[in-house]
């Protein structure tokens, strides 16, 4: 990792650092208990990634391997690897983080997306009811919002295999960005879900979003992580990543068009399957392109700008380029 990706990626690990210390002196002063048994694991996980990447590493800089072919793919899959554990550790804290935040119980605006999404002629139980009609297409939303967790197992190995590892530094940091920028929004904009306040009891719906009301109510004693739940309506995080996603491997074209059209159903299926109003929606949209726009201010402050030539892209900063010498 260059000098430049360097620091960077030290800037995301005071980040986590803060997030951490921010969700314990929050926990601790409202009285909530969080499991240790799942930040235990995650942080084992953390520390067994970061000691094979510093392996691949080690492996690459060996005299049988050094300056060849494997030397290259060791060194971006050790790259990729350290991201990833980056990136493992902030989604669990910042998960615990959206928990807390609920908790400030500001006013409650569900009615007022309803309104919103009237205007724009969405009416979301016609839709439900419309999509659970037909269960072709219902199976293929569900399959599309559920694939939010394969496509984030999947991209780093595609952008790995690939030499691509420098942009999945630039998804991580366009997923810590736009994760601020959700929360920030929010916090003091909560809405409980469609599901909720349309009253929909099938199988996989209030049920999923059933915390919010138990934290903003103050009815909580413990937080367990293995079942913790997403309670952002407003904006749609899923939107977000279906974006983040896309633009993740928008360099690898034999996979790009999948994605796009994965994640154009993806972001379809939101409403009726994650429900998400119209409107959070559309914030989605607009924070997946900010975050998009502000990771790479943020990279160039840290000298790691981006530029491109020929058919493949060429790094200054953030990771290192193709060419071995510079991998070194």
């Amino acid at each position: 990792m260059s000098e430049k990706a360097g620091r960077i990626y030290a800037f995301t690990w005071l980040v986590n650092t803060a997030l951490a210390l921010a969700d314990w002196t929050w926990s601790n002063q409202i009285g909530l208990q969080i499991d240790g048994s799942y930040l235990e694991w995650v942080a084992l996980r953390c520390l067994i990634s970061l000691g094979i990447a510093a392996a691949l590493r080690a492996a690459a800089n060996s005299p049988w391997c050094a300056r060849t072919t494997r030397a290259v793919l060791y060194r971006s899959a050790s790259a990729g690897i350290m991201w990833i554990a980056t990136l493992a550790v902030f989604a669990s804290l910042a998960l615990i983080f959206q928990y807390l935040t609920v908790t400030l119980s500001f006013p409650e605006i569900a009615s007022t997306l309803v309104a919103a999404d009237s205007r724009l002629g969405f009416d979301w139980p016609a839709a439900y009811y419309w999509v659970k009609a037909r269960p072709w297409l219902d199976a293929i939303f569900s399959m599309a919002y559920q694939s939010g967790i394969f496509q984030l197992a999947l991209i780093p190995f595609i952008l790995i295999v690939t030499n691509n590892v420098r942009y999945y530094a630039e998804f991580v940091i366009q997923f810590i960005v736009a994760s601020a920028f959700v929360i920030f929004i929010a916090t003091p904009f909560p809405a409980e879900s469609a599901y909720v306040h349309f009253n929909i009891r099938d199988l996989g719906t209030a049920s999923t979003v059933a915390d919010f009301w138990l934290f903003r109510s103050g009815r909580f004693h413990e937080l367990t992580l293995q079942s913790m739940q997403g309670l952002v309506s407003l904006p749609s995080f899923h939107t977000v990543l279906a974006v983040l996603f896309a633009y993740a491997v928008r360099h690898v074209r034999r996979v790009f068009p999948i994605f796009i059209l994965l994640n154009i159903v993806m972001i379809a299926s939101t409403p009726t399957h994650g429900g998400h109003y119209i409107w959070d929606v559309i914030a989605g949209l607009a924070i997946a392109v900010a975050a998009v726009w502000s990771s790479h201010r943020l990279m160039k402050a840290f000298g790691g700008e981006i530029q491109f030539r020929d058919r493949h892209a060429v790094k200054v900063g953030v990771l290192p380029a193709v060419r071995t010498t510079d991998l070194n």
